[in-house]
């Protein structure tokens, strides 16, 4: 496809570092080959840890490192809220899907690896409304890795955590949710041209999914909204002052909305957790967020999120 071009953002000087998801820490990315932008224009935007895994169970049992498979369910699982937080859409009832066999495949950085190998419930969340059905949930987030690597991700078998993974287009999903891999952006003091290859390799991962899986549907998911009073406090080997954290979240904010604008731009459903989590001045609620590294989710941040990939699948009607 052809992207047409010029967006405009302010610019301003950033550092940049990637999150380690298993782990919990944030370290240097190395970037040692520069990797020229394709000759090809972009789209104007038409708008702009130790709790990991525990989490709102999936029914079914896990079927390797990062699949699950979801048995009937009566209900839908709660979201934890709180006063201000929009919740996602309100859960309809009971529908059916078009098959009775699903896969649901979520690609990213931390943000997707720390959902845990279910998803936060992803599957147990869309069986509820489609009772006829059984999902299975692969989880391709890695940490400490950009957008780069997740278009590498769905044509090319990897390692992560001693682990060896298929690629993603190998599985044949039915529904890929990419996020934006916002809190890993390129190490770039031009915030300008930072978000263009951004939005370029956004752009090449819609593209070879349409090439390699034209049946799949393709969402995008915006996730929570950092915190910048308290951004990385906690985490090894983080120690950003007051300013830094600032810039560090204005710079992940930027990428985020990047993400939400391409999708908007080019007709895709958004899974908008982005917007919904912010407090009044923009600001990330710290419930959502883990009070340990400050960086990632919560309980609560992980079955919002889940929650709202859910609604967007649903409302979007992908499954019928």
């Amino acid at each position: 496809m052809r992207w047409i071009a010029v967006f405009i953002i302010g610019s301003f000087l950033m550092f940049s570092f990637t999150v380690y998801a298993s782990e919990g820490i944030i370290s240097p990315l190395p970037d040692p080959t520069p990797i020229l932008l394709p000759n090809r224009p972009v789209s104007k935007p038409l708008v702009s840890f130790s709790d990991l895994l525990h989490v709102i169970p999936d029914t079914g049992s896990v079927l390797g490192q990062s699949v699950a498979t979801a048995t009937p369910s009566p209900t839908l699982m709660p979201v934890p809220t709180e006063p201000g937080i929009a919740s996602p859409s309100p859960t309809p009832a009971t529908r059916t899907a078009r098959k009775k066999s699903w896969t649901v495949t979520l690609l990213g950085d931390s943000m997707i690896d720390t959902l845990g190998p279910v998803g936060s419930g992803l599957a147990g969340r869309l069986n509820a409304v489609y009772p006829n059905a059984t999902f299975t949930i692969i989880n391709h987030g890695v940490g400490a890795e950009n957008i780069d690597s997740g278009l590498r991700r769905l044509t090319n078998g990897y390692s992560y955590l001693g682990l060896g993974r298929n690629s993603v287009v190998s599985e044949k999903p039915d529904v890929i949710v990419v996020e934006s891999f916002g809190y890993n952006p390129y190490p770039s003091a031009d915030i300008n041209e930072a978000l263009t290859r951004h939005w370029l390799k956004l752009a090449d991962i819609v593209d070879t999914i349409r090439r390699e899986l034209p049946e799949t549907k393709i969402i995008f998911a915006a996730t929570i909204t950092p915190n910048w009073d308290v951004f990385g406090d906690g985490a090894p080997g983080i120690s950003f002052g007051t300013q830094g954290k600032l810039d560090k979240v204005t710079e992940i904010k930027k990428y985020i909305e990047n993400t939400v604008a391409f999708a908007k731009s080019q007709g895709f459903p958004v899974a908008d957790a982005y917007h919904s989590s912010m407090d009044a001045k923009g600001n990330g609620r710290l419930s959502l967020i883990n009070a340990g590294d400050h960086i990632h989710y919560s309980d609560s941040g992980r079955a919002f999120f889940s929650q709202t990939v859910a609604a967007a699948i649903i409302s979007n009607r992908l499954l019928e």
